[in-house]
């Protein structure tokens, strides 16, 4: 049986690039660990957000230095390619595939099995297509994979006009301005935000983001915005934050910021680089109530100059 097959552990020996120490080698599903987690998902979510972690993935491979993260993700998927079992220890991305090209099994660890296996049915996903275009991504080779993202679409049942523009515009790369990049990259990061926050790609995606300054600000987010406060946001500002969250964490710190200025909930990676300051606080409020007093007393004088 397929729900009681020995998960496969496959461990990756790869060396990192220096420059990206940060980024793991091994990817192990997040969104999908579990079937638990499976039975928050609907079929129609795994199709969305199957749709939108290749398009992350493209849109990574245009920058060559972020090519190295996108080849370790996609040979962690292709490496289970007939897509039988759910492997806990596979991205998410095989997951999403295999709930949506997988048996009846698949299904039934989704939301609503019934409907799911209905909607399976009646797909048709390329699956060839699929494997050879993510064989092509972890080895690094050039492709147009243009028409193989139509028909995902089609497939898929891809509604959504504002991926169907960020899907036009990432297959015209090369072609687009600069702010015409970063208009796309934003739209892909709201999305991603809102689909994907826990799956095993987000956090390499905000780091690519902050690190290429791919975001814009005055794009708005369709989320629904809050009253923000004005939180630092001056480069002299945020370079002083190296003192309370270290070097290696301010591009994400900086958009941890931003983020909560803008009233939007920012992601786990976001959360981690700016946990220093966090910890900071707390072992504060660990050490009794003098300690927060002389804090509070500190604050009013800094607010003060």
């Amino acid at each position: 049986m397929e729900d009681t097959a020995t998960l496969d552990i496959e461990t990756q020996t790869e060396t990192e690039d220096t420059a990206f120490s940060f980024i793991k080698d091994l990817h192990e599903a997040r969104m999908t660990k579990d079937n638990g987690s499976a039975k928050k998902l609907t079929f129609s979510d795994c199709c969305e957000r199957l749709y939108l972690s290749l398009l992350i993935l493209e849109t990574m491979r245009q920058f060559p230095d972020f090519k190295g993260p996108v080849q370790r993700y996609a040979k962690k998927t292709i490496g289970f390619e007939t897509y039988k079992f759910y492997r806990i220890m596979a991205t998410d991305l095989y997951n999403f595939i295999y709930f949506i090209v997988g048996t009846d099994s698949a299904q039934d660890k989704l939301k609503d099995p019934k409907s799911a296996k209905e909607m399976k049915r009646n797909t048709r996903v390329p699956v060839n297509d699929l494997n050879r275009y993510i064989r092509s991504l972890a080895s690094g080779s050039s492709t147009g994979p243009g028409s193989l993202f139509i028909k995902l679409e089609s497939a898929l049942r891809i509604t959504n006009s504002d991926y169907k523009a960020v899907r036009r515009s990432v297959m015209n790369w090369d072609k687009q301005t600069r702010s015409e990049k970063r208009l796309v990259a934003t739209r892909l990061i709201f999305a991603a935000r809102a689909k994907l926050r826990s799956s095993d790609l987000i956090d390499d995606f905000e780091k690519w983001a902050a690190i290429k300054n791919m975001e814009k600000a005055s794009v708005t987010d369709p989320e629904p915005t809050v009253s923000k406060p004005d939180l630092a946001g001056s480069q002299q500002n945020l370079a002083l934050y190296r003192y309370l969250v270290g070097s290696k964490n301010l591009a994400l710190t900086k958009r941890f910021l931003q983020q909560a200025s803008n009233g939007q909930a920012a992601s786990s990676g976001m959360v981690q680089a700016y946990m220093p300051a966090i910890e900071m606080i707390d072992d504060i409020v660990q050490a009794g109530p003098a300690y927060v007093n002389n804090l509070r007393a500190l604050h009013k004088r800094a607010k003060k100059s």
